[in-house]
């Protein structure tokens, strides 16, 4: 008799794939597939509160940063001690008084540039100002003077100028260590003033000046003489008298005037005259005080000579000594006029230095 099998018996035969939940290989059944993609959303929405938060929070410390740095000057960092540095003729409460700065100031809202465009147009020796701000609460104001260079007369007086052509004061006569300066054209120019392109004589005194400065020779210059420009003339030493003409080449004839004083054979007093930019003429100073006494004595011959004829037209017996004297005075005239002659030629035959002695 066959074996009936019992349908509800179970079978050992594998469940089909895909039916039922599946297992791992513990033999656990595994998570199903909506739970993964739901811890998944999970995970990324923390991560986007973490990246909001973290931005948030910067966002925030920028601005407690930005209103720290706003408030804390302004809060902080006021002026409480001004002092001032450099040596000036001006007193330090004089130019505090005069910068506007107080006590209590903010040292951050000061404005520097108008503060030292004021102090140098009320005091016209300051050079330069410059303001440190010592934290938390010092200000320091540092200022360099300006040193007078020329004095240039103008209708008795003298403006005092510096190197820059800047006019510092009015003096009644020349100051120590300075140029005197004898024809210029200043009479426009005040107190603060600078030198422009209207003042060409006193342009010219500055490039000269500066010149001689190059070649080192600026602090024996005493005086210039700039009256006519094309005779322009230094009193150099106090021992000479430079005769520089136009200011044609103007640095070459002060290369070789710088030769010149170097000769050793020079003397220790008279005219330099390098009018001529290839040779230097010499001739002592009493040689223009003789040839000046020899013009006025032919003159006063000329007058004799000229009264003489008056009287011969009043008396006969007159005119005949009257031409006498007037010959002889001219014949002594003219000896004396040609003695004059030879001696400056003579002079200046021995003054004359030859470029080809000057080592250029």
């Amino acid at each position: 008799m066959a074996k009936q099998t019992d349908p509800r018996r179970k079978t050992n035969r594998p469940a089909p794939s895909g039916s039922g939940r599946q297992q791992n290989r513990a033999g656990q059944p595994a998570r199903p597939a909506r739970t993964s993609r739901n811890s998944e959303r999970a995970r990324q929405q923390r991560m986007r509160r973490r990246k909001r938060n973290k931005l948030v929070f910067r966002v925030i410390c920028g601005l407690l940063i930005c209103a720290a740095i706003v408030l804390a000057p302004t809060v902080f960092f006021r002026v409480s001690h001004i002092t001032v540095s450099g040596d000036t003729r001006y007193t330090g409460q004089e130019l505090i008084d005069s910068s506007g700065v107080r006590e209590g100031d903010n040292m951050f809202f000061l404005d520097s540039g108008h503060i030292e465009q004021v102090l140098q147009a009320k005091y016209p020796y300051l050079d330069t100002v410059k303001l440190h701000r010592r934290l938390p609460s010092t200000l320091q104001i540092e200022v360099t003077e300006r040193t007078p260079a020329l004095s240039v007369e103008v209708n008795g007086e003298y403006l005092l100028m510096d190197m820059a052509g800047k006019v510092l004061e009015k003096a009644g006569q020349v100051a120590d260590n300075t140029v005197e300066v004898i024809g210029a054209e200043a009479e426009e120019l005040k107190i603060g003033d600078m030198v422009g392109d209207e003042q060409e004589k006193l342009q010219t005194v500055l490039d000269l000046m500066s010149l001689m400065t190059q070649y080192e020779m600026n602090e024996q210059v005493d005086s210039v003489d700039i009256d006519k420009a094309y005779d322009v003339r230094i009193r150099f030493d106090d021992r000479y008298t430079i005769l520089l003409g136009n200011l044609s080449e103007l640095e070459h004839k002060i290369q070789f005037l710088q030769a010149i004083l170097k000769e050793p054979s020079l003397p220790e007093t008279g005219i330099i005259d390098v009018t001529d930019d290839k040779k230097a003429h010499y001739r002592p100073d009493d040689t223009v005080n003789t040839a000046q006494t020899q013009d006025d004595t032919g003159d006063d011959a000329d007058n004799t000579a000229e009264t003489g004829q008056t009287g011969d037209s009043t008396d006969d017996g007159q005119e005949e000594d009257g031409a006498e004297d007037s010959s002889g005075q001219q014949e002594d005239t003219g000896t004396q006029d040609g003695d004059s002659s030879g001696e400056n030629a003579g002079a200046q035959t021995a003054g004359t230095v030859q470029p080809g002695k000057i080592p250029l």
